[in-house]
């Protein structure tokens, strides 16, 4: 190779690894979904990966997802799914306090904490709502998408058992539909999934959410406050 496209080379693999390692630094979680294992993970198959090679791990991701299938009849969106054992390595994926985390239609990071169950089925909903309504994620209130994961993922925390899931009084559940969700902490999931639940069981089940999507992604109006 010529000296001169050797050096024309050399910068180019200099700016690409600058901007690689920009990204690493800005933005740990896009990095890590682009390269689990540069951050010491196990792939499990199946799109998981996990700081610990168990593969109970895959079968709690797998077991997630058939809630998710069962509530919307399939499931559309595929992600990766990054598990971490430790806080560190949670801390090192981009993650924070929480337990788990929906990254848009793209990946799933779990915390020690969130590495079961129904927290993966709940960020997996996430997930599922975002995929099936496109551009049209933004028309859905935080309060009615966190509900939804809540009543998907069924949450025995924030949900009963029966006709009536409400833990809380639903005229008080109501006033989640008139508050920034920013502004609620773990009191919102209680009666977000409490509104959520009496709005699909009102409407003949799951299948009105489908509706819902489809209308929304058709520009129809369905939240008055969204």
């Amino acid at each position: 190779m010529p000296k001169r496209r050797w050096w024309i080379a050399v910068g180019i693999a200099a700016t690409l690894g600058v901007a690689v390692g920009a990204v690493a630094v800005a933005a740990p979680s896009i990095a890590a979904v682009a390269c689990p294992r540069c951050y010491g993970l196990t792939g499990l198959g199946g799109g998981v990966y996990a700081e610990r090679d168990d593969d109970a791990y895959r079968r709690m991701v797998d077991a997630a997802g058939e809630r998710v299938a069962a509530f919307y009849g399939g499931r559309e969106a595929h992600a990766r799914v990054l598990i971490c054992a430790t806080e560190a390595c949670y801390r090192r994926i981009g993650g924070g306090g929480e337990k788990g985390r929906a990254l848009r239609t793209d990946a799933l990071l779990l915390s020690p904490q969130g590495a079961n169950e129904v927290i993966a089925a709940h960020e997996l909903a996430h997930l599922e709502l975002n995929q099936r309504l496109g551009p049209a994620r933004s028309k859905v209130p935080s309060w009615f998408n966190e509900g939804l994961a809540v009543l998907v993922s069924e949450d025995p925390r924030y949900l009963r058992p029966g006709p009536d899931r409400c833990r809380v009084p639903y005229e008080q559940a109501l006033t989640i539909t008139r508050t920034d969700w920013s502004a609620v902490r773990t009191d919102g999931y209680p009666r977000a999934a409490c509104v959520v639940s009496h709005w699909v069981a009102d409407r003949g089940g799951p299948s009105a959410v489908l509706e819902m999507i489809s209308d929304l992604r058709a520009g129809k109006e369905v939240f008055d406050h969204p």
